[in-house]
């Protein structure tokens, strides 16, 4: 147990080197090594210089434990992937879904049926369901925890109730959310997470963001800063932290520009309409990096308090 604390600190500090040292040092003093200590390993060598780490580190996950987890995959993805290793990321995510599949049968049994009326009605609407895969648009101002509850009472599963969702989206964001028809540890569980993990699926939001302006129209920019999540009053809360926070990256491209005035703004206030991509995927990512630099999501009442009651006429969320 300590020793996995400390291999667990170490991929959360990024401290690649220490992480295999320990791993070396538990095999020489005959510790056992479980499948907790070698995902956490494979986690900290994705921040590694050579994705050859990170991969070998995985090969021995997976000749110790018969299937390892899509997330322990997606980091060797995410590191192939970084140095453009793309050879080596495809070939491994196909021959881990064969792997996969020998020890869970896809759930080919499901049947899902519900009207686009019907879903819509339940705060989602379908987009795609495909062997095991589900995508459903999400309303806003509907949590991704309700419209997870509504999909056990919507789809009929012959063999197994058990769904993992894959994505989710802030209370007041529409957009597409990713659910797995089956458990953490099936198939399509599995598949689907190693591909978010491995950072192999683009997510780009559309958002008006206010304050001072973001750049000129056709301008593109990555904000860097790293976050860290804190639980207030059970509910989350996300902040720039330089010590001890997580890695975030996120790329904007503005796409249009709008004067605040009239909108009970100053004169020189703009609206910036950006197409936006988090590269990682934390908490609150988007809003947090924008609102440290005084451009918070219009109606923002978490982030963006200061403009809130002006926005709030004109935009309600």
């Amino acid at each position: 147990i300590t020793y996995n604390a400390a291999v667990s600190a170490c991929e959360k500090g990024g401290q690649w080197a220490k992480a295999l040292g320990l791993l070396a040092e538990m095999k020489v003093s005959h510790v056992n090594v479980d499948s907790i200590t070698y995902h956490a390993a494979v986690r900290a060598c994705e921040r590694g210089p050579s994705w050859q780490h990170c991969l070998a580190m995985f090969s021995e996950l997976s000749l110790n434990f018969q299937a390892p987890e899509g997330t322990s995959l997606g980091s060797v993805i995410n590191a192939c992937r970084v140095a453009s290793s793309w050879e080596s990321a495809c070939a491994l995510l196909d021959k881990e879904l064969s792997r996969w599949l020998s020890h869970d049968s896809l759930e080919a049994s499901v049947t899902y049926e519900v009207s686009h009326r019907e879903s819509w009605n339940k705060g989602f609407t379908t987009l795609l369901h495909y062997q095991g895969i589900l995508a459903v648009s999400k309303a806003a101002d509907t949590s991704t925890e309700s419209i997870f509850e509504r999909l056990h009472h919507t789809v009929s599963l012959l063999e197994s109730s058990d769904m993992t969702c894959v994505s989710r989206l802030d209370l007041p964001t529409s957009g597409v959310l990713v659910v797995a028809l089956g458990s953490r540890t099936s198939t399509s569980a599995n598949y689907v997470l190693a591909q978010f993990a491995g950072r192999l699926a683009i997510k780009t939001y559309h958002c008006l963001f206010s304050g001072q302006g973001l750049g000129a129209i056709g301008s593109k920019a990555v904000r860097i800063a790293a976050l860290s999540t804190s639980t207030v009053d059970d509910s989350y809360r996300t902040a720039v932290s330089t010590a001890g926070g997580q890695e975030s990256c996120t790329a904007l491209f503005v796409k249009a520009l709008y004067q605040g005035t009239g909108l009970g703004r100053m004169q020189d206030d703009v609206f910036t309409f950006a197409e936006v991509r988090p590269i990682t995927g934390r908490t609150h990512q988007i809003r947090v990096h924008f609102a440290s630099l005084g451009r918070p999501l219009v109606s923002d009442v978490a982030y963006g308090s200061q403009f809130f009651a002006a926005d709030s006429q004109w935009c309600s969320r």
